[in-house]
């Protein structure tokens, strides 16, 4: 049973977090605000993650390859972010958007995906298609006012289908 528990315990903390991602930039957030909204004392919290940071990365990697999984290849290579727009993540997209405002956030984002995505495939043209989603990314984030994945996809997917940037950058 203690394993049930555990278990238990494990994804109340992850759900915890998951809805104070909606409110709480990532950078701001702490333990100790985690163990708050749970209701479970530091302890309990360090019995499943190390840090934060080990948190978000189990929880990332769960989600990134769970959604993966659902993914037909060929059609994320015609529009990448129209299915990653579509996709139905545990927390609302709206909490996904409001973190990649967050730099901290963003870069873990970014690195992690990579990294769970080459685990799984070794195909070198899709390796290749993330790093020029990468690069889309960027350029939104430099925008004035940058586009949200919901809004902005198919002028993401122009540009990866493109290979260029729109003549006009302004919104």
């Amino acid at each position: 049973m203690a394993n049930k528990n555990y278990e238990l315990m494990h994804n109340h903390i992850m759900e915890t977090t998951a809805a104070l991602f909606v409110t709480v930039p990532f950078s701001k957030l702490t333990v100790k605000q985690i163990c708050e909204a749970a209701n479970i004392n530091r302890n309990t919290f360090y019995r499943h993650f190390d840090d934060k940071f080990a948190l978000l990365e189990f929880m990332l990697t769960e989600a990134i390859t769970r959604l993966f999984d659902q993914v037909d290849l060929a059609d994320f290579r015609k529009h990448p972010f129209q299915i990653i727009a579509a996709m139905e993540f545990s927390a609302p997209m709206s909490a996904l958007d409001f973190q990649l405002d967050d730099s901290l956030f963003q870069d873990i984002f970014d690195s992690l995906i990579f990294k769970v995505l080459r685990q799984l495939t070794d195909d070198q043209d899709f390796l290749w298609s993330l790093g020029n989603m990468y690069i889309i990314r960027l350029w939104n984030h430099n925008l004035e006012k940058p586009y949200t994945l919901h809004e902005g996809y198919p002028i993401f997917d122009q540009m990866f289908n493109e290979g260029k940037f729109p003549d006009d950058e302004s919104k």
